[in-house]
């Protein structure tokens, strides 16, 4: 599941508006959104109990991150890791840090990043649901004249 948190720097140009999403502060605040929940409704599990969580960006595999890449680690490799760490079956490597922490050559911005709550039964898969849909529900759409 990702959650795209709503926590972002609106930019507006002449031409144009930006919305850069960095997520890397919102793991540690839907954990301990998720721990006060089950405390304060007297339920004994933590966060990870129930839920692995990790914050990814989609660009590991584009041109200007190459460079960052391990050596012998080719693009099917690259996509293989991303998809295993995405469902939680392995930790995220630190050179997924490092790209994501990489500014654009062109526009010198990091790139977007986004929360992935992963249950760890199905029975966890409607509260994660629900946590998404409440971080996810605001949203607001502008014209401009």
């Amino acid at each position: 599941m990702k959650i795209p948190i709503h926590s972002t720097t609106d930019l507006i140009t002449n031409s144009s508006t930006v919305i850069f999403t960095y997520s890397e502060s919102s793991e540690g605040a839907v954990v301990s959104m998720i721990d006060e929940m089950f405390k304060a409704f007297g339920i004994d599990k933590k966060c990870e109990d129930v839920f692995d969580t990790v914050v990814l960006t989609e660009k590991y595999k584009y041109n200007e991150t190459e460079d960052l890449i391990p050596e012998g680690v080719d693009g099917d490799a690259v996509e293989k890791l991303y998809d295993d760490v995405k469902s939680g079956k392995v930790q995220k490597p630190d050179w997924f840090n490092d790209i994501e922490s990489h500014e654009g050559s062109w526009d010198y911005y990091t790139p977007s990043t986004y929360l992935h709550l992963i249950p760890k039964k199905p029975e966890y898969e409607k509260l994660a649901s629900l946590v998404k849909n409440f971080l996810y529900s605001t949203d607001h759409e502008a014209t401009r004249d």
